[in-house]
């Protein structure tokens, strides 16, 4: 495979974004991301994929700068003024971010997906990794969890109305505040919460850093409603990451199941997932309840790796 001295972060670490240097002080940070409507709104799925797509750049400490969109529905079977709000959203999402669209592609095929590639820029040494969370780093996540569940409910007309302004609401929600509160911390470790769900995306974390993180169920921030609402509403085929993080897992006898079902779910434009000093957690997750990001928790710490099979423990 072509490699470079230039290449920062690759595919080696399983991080949200590549980073390339283009010179002592700017990198580019690179992304591609799509995925099928979660929701029914047309601009509120723009929205959605809007935030989810410039995620993986504010997940590395980045400024994010341009998008181009990446669209394929079936010509004739969606109307254009569908097409339009999808788009709509979209740019809302951009102009919030203060991010440019320079363009995109467009092709026919029967399943609509939408989706954006993205750019932003670092300094080549201020990229925030996931593979430098530190023994005795305290680990915070900023959205609760559980869009999963919720988007099968809501196929299934099982939510509320208050629940389903949450799910949206939560999933419109940029990560650029979060990442931006964050850079005036010391964080060790940084990624967003999205497709491997909490465990698939804290496994890389410990594993690249040589760590366990052990995190705490009781504590990990839950749309309302869960776990129960997993008794009624199953979204098969989400939890991707089960057999991928179950070899690396310990969790007690007695632990609810469906804590672990939730953790291991997929998320839609899930929040910041963060190991900091834990000097400096308290602090930061009142700055970051402050700006917007409200339902931001501690859920569990990083420890020293005590048994070389074992990266992540649910207590």
């Amino acid at each position: 495979m072509p490699d470079s001295p230039n290449l920062i972060v690759g595919m080696q670490t399983m991080d949200d974004a590549g980073v390339y240097k283009i010179s002592e002080s700017v990198a580019l940070v690179q992304t591609v991301d799509f995925f099928y409507p979660i929701v029914d709104d047309p601009r509120s799925f723009g929205r959605i994929v809007a935030a989810n797509s410039m995620s993986d750049i504010w997940a590395m400490g980045a400024k994010a700068i341009t998008a181009m969109n990446h669209l394929a529905y079936p010509a004739g079977k969606i109307p254009s003024e569908a097409i339009e709000e999808l788009l709509i959203g979209g740019a809302e999402k951009l102009h919030e971010a203060g991010v440019v669209l320079l363009g995109g592609h467009t092709l026919e095929q029967e399943e609509m997906v939408y989706g954006m590639s993205v750019t932003g820029l670092t300094d080549p040494e201020a990229a925030l990794t996931n593979d430098n969370a530190r023994p005795g780093d305290v680990i915070i996540l900023t959205k609760p969890i559980g869009t999963g569940v919720y988007c099968d409910a809501m196929i299934n007309e099982g939510l509320t109305t208050e629940q389903f302004s949450l799910f949206v609401y939560w999933m419109e929600r940029l990560n650029m505040y979060a990442s931006e509160v964050m850079q005036r911390f010391d964080i060790s470790c940084l990624t967003d919460v999205t497709g491997f769900g909490l465990l698939g995306h804290a496994l890389p974390i410990a594993r690249n850093a040589g760590v366990k993180l052990v995190i705490r169920s009781a504590d990990v921030p839950l749309l309302p409603g869960l776990p129960d609402l997993l008794d009624r509403f199953n979204p098969s085929g989400v939890c991707k990451c089960k057999e991928y993080v179950e070899p690396h897992l310990k969790m007690p006898e007695n632990l609810d199941k469906r804590y672990f079902i939730l953790f291991a779910e997929a998320q839609t434009s899930g929040g910041l997932l963060a190991t900091v000093r834990p000097d400096q957690a308290e602090s930061l997750v009142s700055t970051l309840k402050e700006h917007g990001d409200t339902e931001t928790t501690i859920i569990g710490r990083v420890e020293q790796l005590d048994d070389p099979t074992v990266f992540l423990e649910i207590e």
